[in-house]
């Protein structure tokens, strides 16, 4: 948008220093326009009042009292007049008798003739003052004409004084020399001072363009609205000073109301939650835990200074549930890898007692035992497989049975266990990342018993649409002080970098609105039973329940 535009084509330093010049010269402009018109107005002003002091002046003067009926005082109302004219600097002083008939005159020839413009002059011989701009023998000028009386009060003549429009312009011109010198001066200092403003601006923005700082605004606007993390930026007083797109998803998906935004500042509740307690104790916020309407956070905020204050706060803020998905994941891969590991060191002892047995030359024997672990294999699978007819579930948990019974345990599959082959999304991730979890935790619970053995019960209930998980371990059982912290995050009683698993668990049930219960005992152990609703279809084709 701004290419388009020849001014943002300038640099900041010439674009000032024109707007700056500009704005100084309409300001001048516009005062030498009222200045003008003011000094025209106040020398015509001071030319009447000028002409009119000096005319009554003249007026009343007793040699031109008497002049005017006496011809023989003609010379002393000439010389009397150029006293005047050379005194008070004006261009003429003439005095008529009630005939209009010059007793004086600056050109001394054409006394006693008549007026030159006997109309104007006539004017006053009614006993009244006035003026006139007309052309004379002197040439175009101002004049002011006012009656003479004699001590009986009768008008013996008039007197007119005036100047010659030259000598008024010559005035206005000297006015408007020192008018014009002025303004260029302003000028001048206008120029000095957009090129100082220029600088200073230029250095107050660290030597930026206009265009760079638009363009930094978009970068930055579109790197934070990149990041994964919503961002917010405020002032001690609440004022928003930065925020992205993800800042506001959010908020919105914890069903806050964040329009105060709107205006530049941010909500007092959800600036309590992550600002408050920053602000008063100066010490930032490392990883921590905030819920939000039932939405789990990981929040991050740090003071933000500047000059040595506190300018204000960034927070950034991450969704929970993509670290627990995460773990998850991690914890499912183990689990994984477990059970391939188990299988293998299986098949591997197994491989390698066939292969002794083949060396020694007895066939026979080796017979047998294929067969024997052919019927060992029917049997554990076959029993598995008609309980669990979901192949990645039963695979899974032929897997785990191998894996605790090389550990000394005994995994045993509920006999009343039962589990369709219905079609599964995403829930078969977490369901076995579930059993795996529950199994392994039970593993561990016997490892110190006399009696190592855990029994697994799983089934999906067509009719109420769930699936159903128990396992029961004859372990140590778990003390009362522990049975409300267990489902805590990080919590655990083997060790550090523990206490993840049931935790897991827990926002997994959550997830689809189930229910994880424990029963314990110190001396029978310990019974975990989750309920996971879930509607589902056969892959049969026969039923379904979607």
């Amino acid at each position: 948008m701004f290419e388009n535009k020849w001014l943002f084509k300038l640099s900041l330093k010439k674009m000032t220093t024109l707007l700056v010049l500009l704005s100084v010269l309409a300001s001048l402009v516009a005062a030498a326009i009222f200045l003008h018109q003011a000094i025209e107005n106040r020398e015509h002003e001071s030319v009447n009042t000028k002409l009119k002091n000096i005319g009554r002046m003249v007026a009343k003067d007793p040699r031109v009292i008497e002049g005017v009926t006496d011809e023989a005082l003609n010379d002393a109302i000439q010389l009397y007049a150029k006293e005047v004219e050379e005194a008070t600097d004006i261009s003429f002083v003439v005095v008529l008798d009630d005939d209009l008939i010059r007793k004086s005159h600056p050109q001394p020839e054409v006394i006693g003739e008549p007026f030159s413009n006997l109309e104007d002059a006539a004017r006053s011989l009614n006993g009244t003052e006035h003026y006139s701009q007309e052309e004379g023998v002197l040439g175009e000028g101002t004049r002011f004409f006012t009656p003479i009386w004699n001590a009986a009060g009768e008008q013996i003549g008039v007197v007119c004084v005036g100047f010659v429009q030259e000598n008024v312009n010559q005035a206005l011109s000297n006015a408007y020399k020192s008018l014009y010198a002025g303004l260029l001066f302003g000028l001048a200092v206008g120029l000095i001072g957009a090129f100082y403003l220029a600088r200073q601006l230029k250095k107050l923005l660290w030597g930026m363009e206009p265009k760079e700082i638009v363009l930094k605004m978009k970068e930055r606007d579109q790197i934070t609205d990149s990041v994964s993390e919503g961002i917010i930026a405020v002032s001690p007083n609440r004022e928003v000073l930065l925020q992205n797109n993800n800042f506001i998803d959010l908020m919105n998906k914890a069903g806050l109301q964040i329009s105060s935004t709107e205006s530049g500042f941010l909500g007092e509740e959800i600036f309590s939650i992550l600002f408050e307690e920053v602000f008063e104790k100066e010490k930032p916020l490392v990883n921590e835990q905030l819920v939000l309407n039932q939405l789990e956070l990981i929040a991050n905020v740090k003071l933000v200074h500047l000059d040595g204050e506190t300018y204000g706060a960034v927070a950034t803020l991450r969704d929970q549930s993509e670290f627990r998905q995460l773990a998850r994941e991690l914890s499912g891969t183990t689990q994984y890898i477990d059970s391939l590991r188990a299988q293998n060191h299986k098949f591997m002892n197994q491989l390698h007692t066939i292969l002794g047995l083949i060396e020694l030359e007895k066939y026979d024997d080796v017979e047998k035992f294929i067969r024997v672990l052919n019927m060992d294999y029917h049997e554990e699978i076959g029993f598995v497989t008609d309980k669990i007819k979901s192949p990645a579930i039963a695979g899974f948990l032929l897997g785990k049975r191998s894996e605790l019974r090389e550990q000394g345990v005994e995994l045993t599959i509920d006999e009343y266990s039962h589990f369709p082959n219905i079609k599964m999304d995403e829930i078969l991730h977490d369901l076995l990342l579930s059993i795996g979890i529950l199994l392994d935790n039970a593993k561990e619970a016997v490892s110190k018993s006399e009696q190592k053995h855990v029994t697994l019960f799983l089934k999906f209930d067509t009719d109420e649409a769930v699936i159903m998980i128990e396992v029961e371990d004859t372990g140590s059982g778990i003390e009362n002080e522990y049975l409300e912290k267990i489902f805590e995050r990080g919590f655990s009683t083997k060790g550090e970098t523990r206490g993840y698993g049931l935790d897991a668990v827990q926002t997994i049930a959550n997830h689809y609105d189930g229910i994880v219960d424990v029963q314990s005992s110190t001396e029978s152990g310990s019974i975990f039973r989750v309920e996971l609703p879930y509607r589902a279809e056969e892959t049969d084709g026969k039923r379904g329940y979607r």
